[in-house]
């Protein structure tokens, strides 16, 4: 393989050898098969991102799952530890079903890719980094206008009910409610309603 030095003394690999590194000498993907696959690791990296996250939160309010996905309503913004292990623990999570369904399944979504070790460690990563970009902007969207505390979860309970999603209280919620209104979780979510 041919590599390319540059005036500084490092050493690129060029686009086509990259290619070739990666891909092999060809490689075909099955669209249909694909965007499976590629949905399927959505829903990984998304449950595991926000399972993490129920677990984990001191300050959870309730959390609810609807046609538009899970909803998580806490009081605080997460600490930025638990954040960091809501993305680690969904990039391994999403790591291993990327590489089950690209390098063990046969056949896989694309067919063609090398089977070499740093081939397949840069696919994953690639994988991983998109995921966790995406996740990343959503919650920079999510922080230009933030809500916390009541009025968060005024809003996140509303928003929840109108979508038809199914919530869950836990006991810190209950006691909340409780506290700051006066009513059950079935009571405030009909409320809520009317």
């Amino acid at each position: 393989m041919n590599l390319q030095e540059s005036p500084t003394g490092l050493t690129f690999l060029q686009f086509g050898q990259l290619h070739d590194l990666v891909v092999g000498q060809s490689a075909h993907i099955n669209l249909l098969y694909f965007a499976v696959v590629a949905l399927s690791w959505a829903l990984v990296y998304y449950v595991v991102y926000w399972a993490v996250a129920i677990a984990r939160d001191a300050s959870l309010i309730c959390w609810g799952v609807g046609p538009l996905g899970l909803t998580v309503v806490t009081l605080r913004r997460p600490a930025p530890r638990q954040l960091a292990l809501q993305f680690v623990s969904a990039g391994l999570a999403l790591a291993c079903v990327a590489d089950v369904s690209l390098f063990l399944a046969h056949p896989g979504p694309i067919t063609g890719l090398s089977e070499t070790i740093s081939a397949e460690l840069g696919v994953i990563a690639l994988v991983v980094a998109v995921a966790t970009v995406l996740r990343l902007l959503a919650n920079i969207r999510a922080r230009r206008f933030p809500v916390w505390g009541e009025a968060r979860v005024l809003v996140a309970v509303q928003r929840s009910v109108a979508t038809g999603a199914v919530l869950f209280f836990t006991p810190t919620g209950r006691t909340f409610l409780r506290e700051r209104f006066g009513a059950t979780p079935g009571e405030f979510i009909q409320t809520m309603r009317s």
